[in-house]
């Protein structure tokens, strides 16, 4: 396939993107939550610490109007919604995550567009850059005071052992610098055998941790320490994306130990 001919696939699979509010949307969305509950607490065994963090954090942040960016490693094709979907209350559809998704995967046909629409996954295109129309819409929606959740190694780890794929992309770091959103970062293990790279449909019998970590207000306060005398706004979000590494790093040592 030429250039030419991928950029007119990523061009069609974003277009598919129309997010609604309807009775389909919701039914839809309570039916892959209950789905993905049943596959990760019925089928495998799910440890989560840290919880009444994100809890906390998610009410204070609704009740005041600020955005909740969380961010974690990727592992499989499905973690979000297999675990995303524990932390949520399907029945207020307005209040359930946006999160960036892989256009071709995601929305490569009409009803993958129509299906992950409804599942607020927002279409993003590897190579388009942090100023693509994907990133602008979950910048909105941060500044509107949404929850949004995004993986800032911009795919799925294809290190030895699903180990974290370095360096993060500076998306996130712009997202933090111009939306100033409390920013939670959660660290998962265990989804390489739930749902191997390859697969399509997830096993069962395995054992999965998530382990939350503590919430950063980002405020100027909290800018000026991660990138300190940054000369521009690029050199801001490369740092940012730096501490999000950081934070990402220390609950994977925390959950697994050192790395190899």
């Amino acid at each position: 396939m030429t250039p030419a001919e991928d950029e007119a696939r990523a061009q069609a699979a974003v277009a598919r993107f129309h997010p609604r509010n309807t009775v389909f949307t919701r039914a839809l969305t309570r039916l892959v939550v209950a789905t993905s509950r049943w596959v990760m607490t019925r089928r495998n065994r799910l440890e989560v610490t840290g919880l009444e963090r994100f809890e906390s954090v998610r009410a204070r942040t609704a009740r005041a109007g600020r955005g909740l960016l969380t961010f974690s490693n990727h592992v499989s094709l499905l973690d979000d919604p297999l675990l995303v979907a524990n932390f949520v209350d399907p029945r207020d559809y307005e209040e359930i995550r946006w999160v960036a998704a892989d256009a071709l995967n995601f929305f490569g046909d009409g009803l993958r567009g129509v299906v992950f629409s409804a599942g607020r996954c927002v279409p993003v295109v590897r190579g388009w850059g942090e100023s693509q129309p994907g990133m602008a819409f979950l910048r909105d929606r941060l500044q509107a005071g949404d929850w949004v959740h995004i993986f800032p190694e911009g795919g799925r780890t294809r290190e030895p052992g699903a180990w974290l794929r370095r360096p993060f992309k500076a998306g996130i770091g712009r997202l933090l610098d111009e939306t100033r959103p409390v920013a939670l970062g959660l660290y998962h293990h265990g989804m390489a055998g739930v749902l191997p790279i390859g697969a399509r449909v997830p096993s069962r019998g395995h054992a999965v941790t998530v382990r939350f970590g503590e919430p950063a207000w980002c405020d100027e306060a909290f800018i000026a320490r991660c990138a300190p005398g940054a000369p521009d706004a690029p050199a801001r979000w490369a740092a940012l994306a730096g501490w999000a590494e950081s934070t990402l790093a220390g609950l994977e040592a925390e959950t697994r130990g050192p790395r190899p």
